[in-house]
């Protein structure tokens, strides 16, 4: 059961590396390590940093036997339909994820997730942003805290100070809790789909990274069983794409 162990540092150059060494130190499958701050956390894409004010986001990497992943989609989409499944059981909110590797709400970046190996084990790394009431304003894309999603969606009179948004310690178990259902779950690639960010919109999506300039335009149409993304062109053919960075156009 999750968490086997959990390694906490108030600030660290980043989880990921934590994790990288608590395997080397011979922990396990279900290790987790966690952070009030991180100076090197990063996301998918070469030079990019999650950024966090330190206390008001949950920074994690989980250690997962590879053996424990039975889908034959990539494991950052089990998480990222994980991470959705709480926000809408535990806080009411309709996430979306954005392909690869990004949860969003209301059109605005609320999670990122990155996986790599190491040796026998995958390392699961997920910020989450929870308690923030502000972002820098020279991020590439908009981000939203939970705490700003709920006043979101709540009514005049429910704005209080009072609200009921956990702390990072609070969420780590109840995410982590979810997470291993889903890993025990596998569930089919359907449930990610219904929560693509763009589904049946137009978009561009930036072949492999996005720094080479390589575009297609057409219909985000769904997913292969596999996890790649299906774009339909004008002429009606359609391309599986595996690594990439969609824009939308148009969303409902």
């Amino acid at each position: 059961m999750f968490p086997s162990a959990v390694l906490h540092k108030k600030i660290t150059e980043s989880t990921m590396i934590d994790a990288r060494r608590a395997v080397s130190s011979g922990l396990g499958h279900g290790t987790v390590c966690t952070a009030d701050s991180q100076i090197r956390g990063r996301g998918r894409i070469s030079g990019r940093r999650w950024v966090d004010d330190g206390g008001g986001a949950l920074l994690f990497t989980l250690v997962l036997h590879k053996s424990c992943i039975k889908v034959s989609y990539p494991p950052t989409q089990l998480l990222a339909l994980a991470l959705c499944r709480r926000m809408e059981k535990g806080f009411g909110l309709s996430p979306r994820i954005k392909w690869p590797n990004d949860v969003l709400v209301a059109g605005a970046k609320i999670a990122g997730i990155i996986v790599e190996m190491e040796g026998d084990y995958l390392l699961a790394g997920m910020g989450v942003n929870l308690l923030q009431k502000k972002f820098p304003s020279d991020l590439r894309s908009p981000a939203i805290s939970l705490e700003q999603a709920i006043f979101r969606d709540s009514s005049p009179e429910e704005k209080n100070p009072q609200l009921p948004v956990p702390s990072p310690s609070e969420e780590l178990l109840p995410l982590l809790k979810e997470i291993e259902a889903h890993i025990e779950e596998s569930p089919d690639i359907g449930e990610i789909e219904a929560r693509i960010y763009g589904l049946r919109e137009a978009v561009t999506v930036r072949l492999g990274d996005p720094s080479r300039g390589e575009v297609l335009n057409g219909t985000l149409s769904g997913l292969k069983d596999d996890g790649a993304l299906l774009i339909t062109s004008g002429d009606g053919n359609q391309q599986a794409i595996y690594s990439g960075e969609i824009e939308v156009f148009s969303t409902d």
